[in-house]
């Protein structure tokens, strides 16, 4: 080809000419082969193909999960220091998820906030029941108590008040409850909004009002637990709750104790430990550290540890603080 003729195709196709140079000679050199490659775009277009850029994928530190000033005041005076579920405030969903008679369970290993969540979100307007084995269907909806005179007045219970009243009810540990217990309130929890009161027929039908609610916690690793398909159906949202490694150290607890927590929690859900140090824990040895000193703390929460557990949380105390570290005995 004359200098003019490539000059003039090049303005017209870029990099024809040298494309077709290379279809020609790429029988006699290898190389020209893969050099007509890098000028085969994907759409099949020659042109001259740029290096694509690394894309760099932000890393969103774990601080960004905490709120600066998302605090609410639990009944007690503490500051509940609220938690990102999904792209919304935690306390929030509890709030919001009233309004819609969305039903929430929270699981998770006990001192990891389930309680404090559900106190920042509806203050001194909830009623609770704490769940245990020996829990049983009056102490959800009341009785007969004896009055000085010796005759006997019916009293609501907690669900009976919060259904009349219109206020949230909270059930903790729910799974330690027996089924048949929980089934004999499932009238207040589903489309009926109602509880016949057979006990006491007097007290007739109570109808559920505006704002009633029910939100309930379990630790589901906890022995005796049990949770029924009819339970778990009513409650249609459904979240774990963890501790907050960095909010615990935003709120005094030391490094150290938190990077064994961290481990544990590793080792916990690896099969090695059953237990790990939760935010209350790790509060408590912040407070436990400021009055005694590090050392009587380190003590204090490997004896708080099951036992069986014990010769773990020992050694992982022993390998983040250098020393020897042992249960506390008197």
């Amino acid at each position: 080809m004359t200098t003019a003729l490539v000059e003039s195709l090049n303005k017209i196709y870029p990099n024809l000419p040298e494309s077709l140079f290379t279809v020609v000679a790429q029988q006699m050199n290898d190389e020209l082969s893969s050099s007509l490659d890098s000028l085969v775009q994907p759409q099949g277009k020659v042109g001259n193909r740029p290096t694509p850029k690394t894309k760099v994928i932000p890393v969103i530190s774990a601080d960004a999960f905490v709120g600066e000033d998302s605090t609410y005041a639990r009944p007690n005076g503490d500051k509940y220091h609220a938690r990102k579920w999904g792209e919304h405030d935690d306390v929030m969903v509890l709030r919001e998820a009233r309004k819609a008679s969305q039903y929430i369970l929270l699981y998770g290993a006990p001192g990891c906030g389930k309680t404090a969540l559900v106190e920042a979100a509806y203050g001194e307007e909830v009623l609770t029941v704490l769940g245990t084995g020996d829990t049983e269907l009056s102490d959800f909806i009341g009785g007969y108590v004896q009055t000085p005179t010796g005759g006997f007045d019916w009293v609501d219970g907690p669900l009976l008040k919060a259904a009349e009243e219109g206020r949230p009810f909270f059930v903790d540990e729910v799974g330690l409850v027996d089924p048949k217990v929980m089934a004999g309130v499932y009238g207040l929890m589903d489309g009926r909004g109602e509880y016949t009161v057979t006990a006491n027929p007097e007290r007739g039908t109570v109808k559920a009002k505006e704002g009633f609610y029910v939100i309930a916690a379990t630790n589901p690793n906890a022995p005796g637990v049990r949770l029924s398909e009819a339970l778990l159906s009513r409650f249609i949202v459904q979240a774990e709750m963890t501790t907050d490694w960095v909010l615990a150290k935003k709120l005094g607890a030391p490094q150290q104790i938190v990077t064994v927590a961290q481990n544990l929690s590793r080792r916990q859900q690896s099969g090695e430990t059953g237990w790990c140090p939760q935010m209350r824990e790790l509060l408590a040895f912040r407070d436990i550290a400021k009055t005694f000193g590090t050392k009587f703390a380190i003590a204090n929460i490997i004896a708080a540890a099951p036992e069986l557990d014990r010769p773990v949380v020992a050694d992982v105390f022993t390998r983040v603080y250098g020393e020897g570290c042992q249960p506390a005995k008197i």
